[in-house]
């Protein structure tokens, strides 16, 4: 049996943000709340919806997400009383719109579960069972990487463990999805690029997981193919919104084959270098991802061929179709400056901490379609850093 779960409506489309007053009206949500990124602050299309919104009587609670940091459970707990009564715990809204890039999604989804959950927010954490049914999310991505708009992942910070666990669950599921690539338009350079390399992470990491099956590859194959053939027209042409719609597709894509077949080391290692090394979870497993590729390729793993295929990369063989995918690779990320950004951090690949949180990452590493254990993982970082 091959299960594949897609729980989130999605409206796909230029504009497509103006249509959320009609669904909260139609769906009979009278208190929403917003949490959007502080960058979004002054934008028109927003001030608009939230007018809109206003004109229509509906109540409002809103939260401008502006943690200089990727979000933590602390912060879950200090914010969650913006939208619940401290007193009484009753919830003070019926639905949740973020708007915003994964960390604010994420952190719209915590905010979610600790509305009708009770504790404290590392009560939570990791996947836990037998939850209330979080508050409704509707999500507007302003980037395309991360696909939290489609899955039920929301990533958290163990400030005090140095760990990322999140709070995982299937109530996550944002309930409606809003692809609306003028939400893109303003993303800065590094942002954009931190993005579409963590949604090529997940595209790669998912096609060749094993865990992964014929259905999930088929997501995983054209998210890729969207993100490749598109990548550099969306970062270097603002005004190409063909190519921001297609990014944000092969983003959302990628994310489906992520959460129901899995991902692999070059996430796995993201973890680590986010929490000792301060370096954005997009961009550090992109960092990664041709050199995991080649690790792979070198140890016979020929799967990557029907993605070499898609972009007419020829090859006498498999073997070597997916040697010129990896070349091919290398090349996209110089024509991006990619390892420009990787020279803006300091990593000391023999720090103890790194090296600590990197062993315990096997299971993850398991997932990959060779053999990969941490010293793979350390040689890999210090090619990098």
């Amino acid at each position: 049996m091959i299960d594949v779960i897609i729980k989130t409506r999605t409206i796909i489309g230029k504009g497509e943000l103006q249509n959320i007053p009609d669904f909260l009206a139609d769906n009979g949500y009278k208190k929403y709340g917003f949490i959007v990124d502080q960058a979004f602050r002054s934008n028109e299309d927003v001030g608009r919806l939230i007018t809109e919104l206003r004109e229509k009587g509906l109540h409002a609670v809103t939260y401008y997400y502006d943690l200089p940091f990727e979000p933590d459970y602390e912060s879950l707990d200090n914010i969650k009383y913006l939208f619940k009564d401290r007193n009484t715990n009753w919830s003070l809204v019926d639905v949740i719109v973020a708007v915003g890039g994964g960390s604010v999604i994420d952190f719209a989804k915590g905010i979610a579960t600790l509305i009708n959950n009770h504790d404290a927010a590392t009560t939570y954490k990791g996947f836990p069972k037998n939850l209330n049914p979080s508050i409704p999310i509707v999500a507007v991505p302003t980037t395309a990487g991360t696909a939290s708009e489609v899955t039920f992942n929301a990533v958290f910070t163990d400030s005090k463990l140095g760990r990322k666990l999140g709070i995982n669950t299937h109530n996550n599921f944002p309930v409606l999805a809003i692809l609306d690539s003028n939400m893109t338009r303003n993303c800065p350079y590094a942002i954009a690029l931190s993005s579409g390399l963590d949604a090529l992470v997940h595209g790669f990491e998912s096609f060749a997981c094993k865990k992964s099956n014929y259905y999930t590859r088929l997501f995983a194959k054209q998210g890729i193919i969207n993100l490749i053939n598109n990548i550099e027209h969306a970062l270097k042409d603002v005004e190409n919104d063909q190519a921001r719609e297609k990014m944000q597709f092969g983003a959302y894509l990628a994310g489906i084959s992520l959460y129901n077949a899995g991902s692999g080391p070059a996430g796995a290692l993201s973890y680590p270098l986010g929490v000792v090394c301060k370096v954005p979870h997009g961009i550090a497993g992109g960092f990664i991802l041709p050199y995991l590729l080649e690790f792979n390729v070198k140890n016979g793993y020929y799967g990557y061929f029907e993605i070499a295929d898609e972009l007419a990369i020829q090859g006498e063989n498999e073997r070597e179709k997916c040697e010129k995918l990896v070349a091919y690779l290398f090349d996209l990320y110089d024509r991006l400056d990619v390892w420009a950004l990787a020279k803006k951090y300091d990593i000391k690949t023999n720090n103890s901490a790194l090296s600590e949180y990197i062993d315990l990452l096997q299971g993850a590493f398991d997932q990959n379609p060779v053999n990969f254990t941490p010293s793979d993982g350390k040689t890999i970082l210090n090619k990098i850093f």
